[in-house]
């Protein structure tokens, strides 16, 4: 069995692949500290400056362990052909492993967008039509091999491990372990809704992003992996955002593309591979779904932080709450953008009958935006069926809330110059926005239902689960009614283009109690470790 010292000693394997290799003593002590802790099941904190190699101290480990029968298994003879130098000597149980190394990808820090069942069984397996597009995390104890996480907070040092650390380790070990850079949903195109984007672009792009979009046309047909990565120069984001893989917009075993889909092979693999990579960012994000008893990520039974120094802040940003203004507009004006007269809901005719309706509506909301207030019109609650004019009235009724609910809170904020954002009690302004959204995910609700076409179905969907998010979280700012003592504040900030922009935050006060449970009191063995740590 081979040791941390047998790989990193000064007769190591690394010494007899590397003519000039000088034993950091720094960098074995931490590697056996890391292998002691995976092995006894315990925690483990590591404070290692620049120029240790912390990343080979935590690899080395984590590929022994992961490794299991490979390493156990390794005779007397076959260890001392290793010990002397010849790295060629594989395990023949190895032999028919799969080998799988993820190379020149990055991880986004997108809204926590990268979530689809997870089943060790079977492709068949990975999409549940009936579910939310998560996983049901499995105890520890089911765990089928060992899987350590690898979390980081910078792509550059993802990048290190995958391109650098890890295939370099390959080629002087004695045995396989497959290991992926975990990247998220919306890194993947895919293909129904870019099928769907192709027959309708002259309704959702401008000239400009349409001679874009064009571009893509050649790359989806030629790709593997369908990675945004893979495509230079990226596109721009408002035309991937209509075509990539999105949380809620998966129809799974009823999209004609389910065998075909990138990000469906890409989570094959992950449920496959021993060591995952991933950023601070995803693995946070699965840390917020798996307390809402769903998940991102395979259960794994040991984790390391690097870069650990970071994990505090980006905990909370994950676990707490932020809104902004331009959420609310992009996600409106993805059903209807009357500037443009783009959107999905461009698709749908006005009914004769309610033309009269949809004037009188649009009417109101303009003389309401004038004196400043929105009043319930009770004559335009009017039963009759569902079409593109009402609902566009909607949309933009809810745009003028908008404006009106983050203006408020921008005035608070200005009347209160010595608050630093700080909100400490509920109710600062009216929640108007909240009142029309929940209008129009009734009436969205009520269309959906008499939908046809099961894209545009899953489309509108789609949107209308991202509002009513967005929805619920105002509703939870305003009152503070989060489960966990937390704070409350709001931001104000100009765009390049002198507009003002208004977001709504809230985190944990403390973020270590959620820690302790959801991480240090579930994982067997965590690392973490940095340059710089500081304990309280």
């Amino acid at each position: 069995m081979l040791t941390p010292v047998d790989i990193l000693g000064a007769d190591g394997s690394i010494a007899k692949r590397l003519e000039r290799y000088e034993l950091r003593e720094e960098q074995l002590k931490m590697a056996e500290a890391v292998n002691r802790a995976f092995i006894d099941k315990r925690h483990l904190l590591v404070e290692a400056g620049t120029g240790v190699g912390k990343s080979f101290a935590y690899l080395i480990p984590a590929i022994l362990q992961t490794a299991g029968n490979q390493n156990d298994q390794i005779k007397d003879d076959k260890l001392d052909s290793f010990l002397s130098g010849n790295t060629e000597a594989k395990n023949p149980q190895s032999e028919n492993s799969e080998i799988i190394v993820t190379k020149n990808e990055s991880s986004m820090n997108d809204e926590f967008d990268y979530d689809i069942p997870f089943e060790n069984d079977s492709f068949e397996n990975y999409y549940d039509t009936n579910s939310s597009d998560q996983f049901d995390p499995q105890p520890q104890h089911l765990i089928e091999f060992p899987r350590v996480v690898i979390s980081t907070h910078t792509i550059s040092l993802q990048e290190q491990i995958m391109e650098k650390d890890i295939p370099f380790l390959r080629s002087v070990l004695p045995f396989e372990f497959t290991a992926v850079l975990v990247k998220g949903r919306s890194n993947y195109l895919c293909l129904r809704r870019f099928q769907s984007a192709l027959q309708k672009s002259s309704l959702l792009f401008d000239d400009f992003q349409q001679r874009q979009f064009e571009r893509l046309r050649s790359w989806a047909a030629s790709t593997d992996d369908g990675s945004k990565s893979s495509l230079v120069p990226e596109p721009d984001w408002e035309i991937w955002a209509e075509i990539c893989c999105e949380t809620g917009n998966c129809m799974g075993k009823k999209c004609k593309s389910y065998k075909d889909c990138f990000y469906g092979k890409a989570r094959r693999r992950v449920a496959n591979a021993q060591i995952l990579v991933v950023n601070h960012a995803l693995f946070f994000s699965d840390l917020a779904l798996r307390m809402q008893s769903g998940g991102i990520l395979p259960v794994y039974n040991m984790l390391v932080f690097d870069e650990a120094h970071t994990i505090s802040q980006v905990a909370a940003d994950h676990i707490g709450i932020s809104v902004t203004q331009y959420q609310v507009e992009y996600n409106l004006h993805r059903l209807y953008n009357s500037g443009t007269q783009k959107g999905l809901l461009t698709n749908y005719e006005v009914a004769d009958k309610n033309k009269n309706a949809a004037a009188k509506f649009a009417a109101h909301i303009k003389a309401d935006r004038r004196s400043g207030e929105i009043q319930k019109n009770n004559e335009t609650d009017v039963s009759v069926e569902m079409d593109k004019g009402e609902l566009c009235m909607i949309v933009d009724d809810c745009l003028a809330r908008s404006e009106i609910f983050f203006g408020e809170l921008a005035d608070w904020l200005s009347s209160h110059p010595g608050s630093n954002g700080r909100v400490r009690k509920i109710g600062v302004v009216r929640n108007l926005l909240s009142e029309g959204l929940s209008k129009l995910m009734e009436k969205l609700r009520r269309m959906i239902e008499r939908l046809g076409n099961p894209n545009e179905r899953q489309e509108f969907r789609a949107v209308r689960d991202k509002i009513t998010s967005i929805r619920d979280d105002i509703d939870s700012w305003i009152t503070q009614s989060l489960q966990e003592e937390s704070v409350y504040w709001l931001e104000v900030k100009k765009t390049s283009h002198g507009k003002q922009r208004v977001s709504i935050n809230a985190s944990p006060i403390d973020i270590g109690p959620i820690l302790r449970k959801h991480i240090f009191g579930q994982i067997q063995s965590v690392i973490m470790t940095s340059a710089t740590l500081t304990t309280s």
